[in-house]
């Protein structure tokens, strides 16, 4: 985002951040997939990898609310 945020819950000033997606042995950032999910019986589900959008997260440093966004590029 090319500027931070205001909170729609106490509209103060909002924090970037990121969720941590923590694996066996592994940490990421969360994905998020268009469409409905799709049961996969070898992964659990099936991934479109390249439609795939990072998640950033903003928090507001008042309230504690947070807000995600799945921008591209």
């Amino acid at each position: 985002m090319k500027r931070s945020p205001r909170c729609p819950k106490c509209d103060s000033a909002m924090d970037e951040g990121f969720l941590v997606d923590q694996g066996y042995g592994s940490a990421s950032v969360p994905k998020w997939q268009p469409g409905k999910p799709v049961k996969s019986i070898w992964t659990g589900l099936k991934q479109a990898k390249k439609e795939q959008l990072d998640v950033s997260t903003w928090r507001c440093g008042r309230c504690g609310y947070l807000e995600n966004y799945a921008l591209k590029g």
